[in-house]
């Protein structure tokens, strides 16, 4: 049964990657890995990283 492209879990979205980003993701991959798997955990990562680099930016050095 089709849901749509957001649910209660997650959303579904549509984007093009270059060529050669794609090729790094696929050399990149564990075994058994999916390329959302891995996207998703990149996403992640990347969120975490600007988060810290905003906080560390708002903070006021004593």
């Amino acid at each position: 049964m089709v849901t749509g492209a957001k649910n209660t879990k997650s959303q579904m979205t549509t984007i093009r990657i270059p060529h050669d980003v794609m090729e790094g993701i696929e050399q990149s991959k564990d075994d058994g890995e999916s390329t959302a798997g891995f996207l998703v955990a990149a996403a992640r990562g990347e969120i975490k990283r600007r988060q810290r680099r905003k906080a560390k930016v708002e903070t006021p050095k004593e």
